[in-house]
């Protein structure tokens, strides 16, 4: 296999990741993100919401209440896993997080964000609180201004990806490490 192989790897990875913000079916839209929490390691479904090649970043939203931005802030680094159940391809990416929170880029992420979406924002207690009942105690669209200052972005600048193709025929990885300047690219033992 030659270097362009890799080179459309890599391209085709980040096509995928782009489209997958967009695709509500698409089975990369919900990675998992591993991050070290304040007692360990830490993983929880996350929908992909920005995916840029050229900057190398991925982007969620959360709720800055959460328990996993203290853990953020102590240890930015993160793992993203993607897996795509039918073509049997796995993306790890791995980089460091940050949050951007009450500032431009998360001003601008929420006036992008649906109604029904800010709802995830709009409830009186912070995400993992113990509760006496099943529901999610959201409060309504005339107190969702407030709500605002609960939204947050946590974007990822990615360094590394591992792919790996799974086949019958013999599997495939390759590695992708950003130097600084440019992708180092190679194939390496599934």
């Amino acid at each position: 296999m030659s270097n362009q192989d890799l080179n459309t790897i890599l391209d085709n990875i980040w096509q995928h990741l782009s489209q997958s913000t967009n695709d509500l079916n698409h089975p990369w839209r919900l990675p998992s993100l591993s991050t070290q929490g304040l007692n360990g390691p830490t993983v929880r479904t996350m929908v992909l919401r920005s995916a840029d090649p050229q900057k190398r970043i991925l982007t969620a939203h959360t709720d800055v209440r959460s328990t996993k931005i203290p853990g953020f802030r102590n240890d930015p680094r993160t793992a993203w896993l993607f897996f795509n159940p039918k073509t049997k391809e796995q993306v790890r990416a791995n980089g460091r997080g940050i949050i951007h929170h009450n500032n431009k880029p998360a001003q601008i992420a929420w006036n992008e964000t649906s109604l029904e979406n800010k709802y995830n924002y709009a409830t009186q207690l912070p995400p993992g609180s113990k509760n006496d009942r099943p529901t999610t105690d959201q409060i309504h669209e005339n107190s969702l201004a407030n709500k605002y200052l609960n939204f947050a972005i946590i974007q990822c600048d990615i360094t590394e990806i591992d792919w790996l193709q799974l086949t019958s025929n013999g599997h495939r990885r390759a590695l992708f490490n950003w130097n600084g300047n440019t992708w180092h690219k190679s194939w390496a033992t599934p």
